[in-house]
């Protein structure tokens, strides 16, 4: 597989450079919807069977082969960006050395080419799966609940996100899973200079609160919990009724976030206000499980054999790969091509590593088919 696509790394190049000079920040439908035109076309081109499934978010794309072998394996992706549209245009792909430079190269269309191309090569060899499907979900930066399609993956044996692998050529074996809350104090609003007795401080309240919710951070090993925004009152001459603090946590055990999440609100006595918390959004951890373990293990392995080391680490960030895991599939995440500085300007991807990575995933279809993952 990895000769197979430097072979043709011209074709994975140009694959590549076209669907980066595509714009499509989360949210633009239209785009969003060309681009994923524009991949199923192209995957069609190479043998799988596509379709384009419709959402409130736009179309989800579900490209497949079928094989001669036993399992059913996922090459999750998403095609949206963190860029506003002309993006491309000002910032046009352009390769420096080894690297190639551009909007979303990374995160993810890089992934997405190592994907497509994985896909290519293998359905033209012995497929040594019962089901190959690249998914593509357009709209990964912004989604706060499960992908839309996610019930067509279930009962699948693993699933491998096409998330760019990190410096090193490390894969993510683990993430944490966050929950975003704001915490709200309810007092009693009055005026400040006639008759403030009558008002209950919701800003002194809730100001009192946030050191004890502060120490939460640290509280149990990986727990992050920071106060990541506040405000309050609405004028400058009442007692402010109502304020609230927004907090960010992550954790990588469910268990470890639904006990922070419980804490907050164990308030101390403030007369006559009282304290609620409202959930923003909700991100499963991807827990390293022994299944997980498995698939990270064998692609040390793979990298190995392939003269290229691939170690695993973990990340506080959260993918799509979340969601899998979440639902209770196998999910190894990081297996698009080597690259960092996500989001930003100087967003980059290694070119040598697109072959290797195609190796990687077509090594793991293989290893999840053989009976790599334990029962």
């Amino acid at each position: 597989m990895r000769d197979a696509v430097a072979a043709d790394l011209d074709l994975v190049l140009g694959d590549l450079a076209r669907w980066v000079a595509h714009d499509s920040p989360s949210g633009a439908g239209a785009e969003l919807d060309a681009l994923a035109a524009e991949l199923a076309s192209t995957l069609s081109g190479y043998g799988l069977a596509c379709e384009l499934v419709p959402s409130p978010a736009g179309l989800h794309l579900h490209a497949s082969l079928e094989g001669t072998g036993r399992a059913r394996v996922a090459l999750l992706c998403h095609h949206d960006t963190v860029f506003p549209l002309g993006t491309a245009a000002r910032r046009p792909l352009r390769r420096e050395g080894d690297r190639l430079i551009g909007p979303g190269v990374a995160d993810m269309k890089g992934g997405l080419a190592v994907a497509a191309h994985a896909a290519r090569v293998l359905a033209a060899g012995e497929r040594p799966f019962a089901r190959l499907e690249v998914v593509s979900v357009p709209d990964e930066e912004v989604r706060s609940e499960p992908i839309a399609t996610q019930a067509r993956l279930t009962g699948f044996d693993a699933v491998l996100c096409m998330e760019c692998g990190r410096p090193g050529g490390a894969v993510v074996a683990a993430r944490k899973g966050g929950r975003w809350l704001d915490v709200v104090a309810l007092g009693r609003s009055a005026h400040a200079g006639s008759e403030p007795e009558h008002g209950r401080n919701a800003v002194l309240a809730l100001a009192r609160e946030l050191p004890r919710i502060a120490a939460l951070d640290g509280a149990r090993p990986g727990l992050t919990l920071h106060v990541t925004r506040m405000r309050g009152g609405d004028v400058l001459n009442s007692i402010p009724g109502e304020a609230r603090a927004t907090i960010d946590m992550r954790g990588w055990h469910d268990a470890d976030l639904e006990w922070a999440e419980a804490q907050l609100l164990r308030v101390d006595p403030h007369r006559d206000v009282t304290f609620s918390a409202d959930q923003r959004l909700v991100t499963p951890p991807l827990e390293r499980t022994a299944a997980v373990a498995a698939l990270a293990e064998q692609a040390a392995a793979l990298g190995d054999a392939l003269g290229s080391p691939v170690p695993e680490t973990s990340t506080g960030g959260v993918s799509d790969g979340c969601w899998t895991a979440g639902a209770g599939l196998p999910t190894l995440d990081g297996l698009g091509p080597v690259g960092a500085l996500d989001h930003s300007p100087d967003e980059y991807i290694e070119v040598p590593s697109l072959a290797l990575r195609c190796g990687l995933v077509a090594g793991l279809v293989a290893a999840v088919d053989a009976g790599l993952l334990p029962v």
